[in-house]
């Protein structure tokens, strides 16, 4: 929750010039609800149902339409069981998008739709307990920066299948937001 996943993936994909996939965005326009009305109206269980069949569904449409995919996970995503192994089976790399707990924290009490974030120590359990599966992720990344810095950094780390830019030339950097 807060690591930027579907900013910078955003970003990303627009800089590789690929499909870029929200998978919250995913569920949301299955359910016909918003997460948050999803969980309060289903339950956690269901919703990781639904979520785990987006995401093999996306997965399915990137292989079948042989269409470079950028796709954000949810903050959970990763640490239900099976997800990390679903991936790595499939051959897709895993970047753990990651920042201090500050960061987190301040970007998370801004934000709204967050069914699982309700004060700071339930925030700190809940990031307790998922990131020893964020730690199986293939390569991680420092995301307290802002979007630009982080995915200069990704395409600087030799990722399989994902294309090294030449940082001086191709790099798309855009001034923060003030």
């Amino acid at each position: 929750m807060g690591s930027g996943k579907s900013t910078v993936g955003a970003r990303l994909a627009r800089q590789l010039g690929w499909r870029f996939v929200d998978l919250d965005e995913r569920i949301e326009s299955a359910a016909g609800i918003t997460i948050p009305q999803f969980f309060e109206r289903h339950s956690e269980p269901a919703f990781r149902q639904l979520e785990a069949d987006q995401l093999r569904a996306a997965l399915g449409r990137a292989v079948e339409m042989k269409e470079p995919t950028i796709l954000a996970l949810g903050g959970g995503t990763y640490a239900q069981s099976g997800a990390p192994e679903f991936l790595r089976n499939a051959g897709v790399p895993v970047i753990w998008l990651d920042a201090r707990m500050e960061v987190l924290l301040s970007r998370c009490m801004t934000m709204t739709g967050r069914p699982l974030f309700r004060d700071e120590a339930s925030f700190r359990a809940l990031y307790a307990q998922r990131v020893p599966s964020y730690q199986l992720a293939d390569f991680r990344v420092d995301s307290s920066d802002d979007a630009a810095v982080v995915v200069a950094e990704i395409l600087r780390r030799n990722i399989p299948g994902v294309p090294t830019a030449d940082l001086d030339s191709h790099l798309e950097l855009e001034k923060p937001q003030s």
